[in-house]
């Protein structure tokens, strides 16, 4: 088979091109692969990089947040930030929410290294977003966890286990064993510090529980740890002495061990086992954190005074006090209060701007689409009126050629009946069909004027004062000349036989077209606009002065209908 030089061409270019694409180094991608399950063997292999092997400012980030990561694997505490700093500006500047997440986390972790609690917790809250955007609810859940952790450090117990539920939530939610135990100890040493001890010995055996069905040992050590602790407030000499021993046999971590030696030695102190309790304490001695060492010393004058060794009793109980003293000189809850305020703050002023911005972008979309709405509704309604119009035109018409061809056959009937001599029967039956063109006549009267302008108009305005007490259309000169119009056109000129048979007024003439309507008498007042004792006075005035009618049972109404 013959190949194409220019396809081979093109295959080696891309195959070169692949080759050569720039990545993170692979070295730091294998770390970052052990650094869960294996983190010495990825501690190791980062201290074989050599910086020059660092060749783009990618890799120097990632370099620098996995050595962060990796040493707080280890247990190794760290106090220079330079590094995590480097890598939290490059992941900032590319905005890559997963590794701002890590960045801002492990910057946390260096900060509560250095004691520095409320710089600590600056950097855990600026990480929490993060994690929940990508979402990492593994991260999150460490995140809330370190910050409890701080809380329950600085004594703020109430916001500490409030925080430590929410990480509950995240480390059940992601079957997450070790953070679940981790929690379920810490709230249950909140407990023992508030005196519930019920509360505390059932979260704790159940947290013991589940740490027996683990592989790992840090979680046998972290609950028996709490429930020798718990035991030996309780009284509980020899429970104590078993899970503070269960503790120490379990025990890798070797900055922690001293902390569990005192607390044998203090249920050694419960069970009256001095010299057991003295190994311990002595043990415990080489602990750096001054709240441990208070501890011992606390325990040790005890002992002291109990063996009647006053001297060493005094000597004790000052270091006790001297230890004391310093750990209440490096709290800082209320530095920790001011920082969560401040953060608090700044996130109420970063939701105030988000929401404003929606706000806005709803409000502009709302009124938008509000007056495109009215636009569709607008023309819509439009061409219905047109539409409703044209019909009315159309039916209109439609009456009036009706009307006129029942005129002409009522005209063509009464002639026939007059001019020609018709027997009584034929007169009587010409009769009849004369009554009967006439009362169709009469109907399409009636309906063309329940379709003409001026009756919709009084209709639209007495329904307008029965909802709201007013309308925004009245009767003018021009409505009444068509009402008038419209009702001689109905009853035979009756307004032209009014005004000749009695000398009425053009507002009484109006009225009593009023009265020839199908329109209530208490509606008159809205076509009128004046009050109902007016209309009855002017009633009464066109019976009694005009009619000249006294008769009481009598009303303007009947005397209306007998001239039709």
């Amino acid at each position: 088979m013959r190949v194409n030089p220019l396809a081979t061409l093109l295959i080696t270019s891309c195959l070169l091109m692949a080759c050569t694409r720039s990545g993170p180094n692979y070295k730091l991608v294998q770390a970052d692969s052990l650094m869960q399950q294996s983190p010495d063997s990825a501690l190791r292999l980062l201290q074989k990089i050599y910086p020059e092997e660092l060749k783009s400012l990618e890799d120097r980030a990632y370099y620098a947040l996995l050595v962060t990561q990796v040493q707080e694997k280890n247990f190794i505490q760290q106090t220079n930030d330079s590094l995590i700093h480097l890598a939290v500006q490059y992941y900032d500047s590319i905005k890559n929410t997963a590794m701002q997440a890590k960045a801002y986390y492990y910057w946390g972790c260096i900060w509560r290294d250095k004691e520095d609690y409320p710089q600590a917790l600056n950097k855990f809250f600026r990480a929490i977003p993060y994690a929940k955007r990508i979402p990492d609810y593994d991260l999150a859940g460490r995140i809330y966890n370190n910050i409890a952790n701080l809380y329950y450090m600085q004594q703020l117990n109430k916001q500490a286990d409030s925080i430590y539920q929410i990480t509950e939530r995240f480390a059940i939610q992601q079957k997450d064993v070790h953070l679940h135990v981790e929690v379920l100890s810490q709230r249950g040493m909140i407990n023992i510090k508030e005196g519930n001890y019920s509360e505390a010995e059932q979260i704790l055996l159940y947290a013991f529980e589940i740490s027996r069905h683990s592989t790992l040992k840090s979680l046998i050590t972290k609950t028996a740890y709490s429930l020798s602790l718990l035991y030996g407030r309780m009284n509980m000499g020899e429970k104590a002495v078993e899970f503070a021993k269960l503790s120490i046999s379990n025990q890798e971590n070797p900055n922690i061990l001293p902390r569990t030696y005192l607390v044998l030695g203090d249920a050694y102190y419960k069970t009256m086992q001095y010299d057991s309790a003295l190994i311990f304490l002595d043990k415990a001695l080489h602990s750096k954190d001054y709240s441990t060492k208070a501890g011992i010393y606390m325990r040790l004058a005890d002992i002291a005074q109990k063996q009647g060794n006053l001297k060493k009793a005094l000597e004790m109980e000052r270091k006790y006090s001297s230890y004391l003293d310093s750990v209440q000189q490096k709290q800082q809850s209320n530095a920790i209060i001011t920082t969560e305020k401040e953060l608090l703050m700044q996130c109420k002023q970063s939701e105030y701007k988000a929401n404003l911005g929606q706000f806005y972008y709803y409000m502009i979309t709302g009124i938008a689409t509000f007056f495109l709405l009215f636009l569709i509704l607008w023309k819509k309604h439009k061409k219905e009126v047109i539409s409703f119009k044209q019909k009315e035109i159309e039916l209109t018409k439609r009456l009036e050629e009706l009307l006129l061809q029942k005129n002409e056959q009522i005209d063509f009937l009464q002639k026939e009946i007059e001019l020609h001599h018709y027997n009584q029967i034929e007169k009587q039956t010409l009769k009849e069909e004369l009554h009967i063109l006439k009362t169709e006549r009469q109907a399409l009267l009636n309906e063309s004027y329940e379709h003409s302008e001026v009756y919709v108009k009084m209709k639209r305005i007495i329904q307008s004062y029965k909802k709201t007490d007013k309308s925004s259309e009245h009767f003018d000169e021009e409505d009444w000349r068509q009402l008038i119009a419209e009702t001689d056109m109905r009853w035979d000129n009756i307004t032209l036989r009014l005004a000749t048979k009695y000398p009425l007024s053009q507002d009484e003439i109006h009225l009593c077209c009023l009265y020839l309507t199908d329109i209530p008498t208490s509606h008159f007042r809205y076509i009128m606009e004046c009050s109902r004792d007016a209309i009855y006075k002017k009633t009464k005035r066109i019976l009694e002065q005009k009619m000249d009618c006294s008769e009481k049972s009598t009303t303007l109404r009947n005397i209306l209908e007998k001239l039709l």
